[in-house]
């Protein structure tokens, strides 16, 4: 367990453990041209300062790396900062597959999927947003009609990520969960009603999986206690997400670029998930 990362050690012994991952992975390749300020390790340490810190912006990180780290990062100036962190935010990525991958490896058998959606600016602001209106599109969920993304997540019963997805609003949920079922063996999947298909179902089957879903009022089968047991676990992934949105706030309308929302993302799961691993 590496603790807090308000603690100086923590951040030397967290560094330590990033860089050695990036330099395993080989992760920090010089490209040509000027030396950047800071490397894939230290931007990847900030951005676990930033999930640690609860700060939603870069102006408020840059602040308090000033104010608190400036003995421990040579930073650029801010906009240099922010190229740096969204560029570095891809290779990132790497670090979440590998940990999605750690997570998966000694995930119980029990599993849940569900999916929620990641507005990219208010509903009256839809007509005048520009940003991401190549990629984000309008969609309804239980909440009610919004403009943006969605996170498809498979987790276990702790809350531990084993499979992400980021889709445009309008992708069906069964249609991600038949990407995932690709992956999966011998695990029961615990999903809501809107996961309810014979091809999924039978999929499932065929690497020995049990896909199990909430009933609806058409159901003719009746759902047996353990059935009823198993669902009530449904909520946990509720939790996960809740934790993404209100604690690490990873629904944002600041960035003024398609990678910035991007690396907004990325780094709200990164932080995410090494919180988890080091718990």
């Amino acid at each position: 367990m590496i603790g807090s990362l308000s603690n100086p050690s923590t951040i030397v012994t967290t560094f330590s453990v990033l860089d050695d991952l990036v330099a395993l992975l080989q992760l920090n390749k010089q490209v040509s041209g000027r030396k950047p300020s800071l490397t894939v390790s230290e931007t990847a340490t900030i951005s676990l300062i930033r999930s640690e810190y609860g700060i939603r912006t870069w102006k408020g990180l840059y602040q308090l790396l000033k104010n608190k780290f400036s003995s421990d990062f040579r930073l650029p100036s801010y906009k240099n900062f922010v190229l740096l962190m969204n560029r570095n935010a891809k290779v990132i990525l790497v670090l979440i597959n590998m940990l999605l991958q750690i997570n998966r490896k000694k995930s119980g058998i029990i599993k849940m999927i569900d999916s929620t959606h990641i507005p990219v600016c208010r509903n009256v602001r839809i007509n005048r947003h520009k940003t991401m209106k190549g990629v984000a599109t309008r969609s309804k969920s239980s909440l009610g009609w919004f403009y943006g993304l969605k996170l498809h997540v498979l987790s276990d019963l702790s809350g531990n990520m084993l499979m992400i997805r980021f889709t445009t609003g309008n992708v069906g949920d069964r249609e991600v969960l038949d990407a995932f079922l690709e992956k999966l063996e011998r695990s029961i999947i615990i999903a809501d009603a809107g996961y309810i298909s014979n091809n999924l179902q039978k999929k499932a089957q065929m690497k020995g999986n049990i896909l199990l879903t909430c009933l609806t009022k058409r159901t003719k089968k009746l759902a047996s206690f353990l059935d009823i047991c198993l669902l009530n676990l449904r909520p946990r992934i509720e939790v996960l997400f809740s934790i993404l949105k209100e604690r690490l706030g990873l629904i944002t309308s600041l960035p003024r670029s398609v990678d910035g929302y991007l690396a907004h993302y990325i780094h709200v799961i990164f932080g995410y998930l090494f919180k988890k691993a080091i718990s």
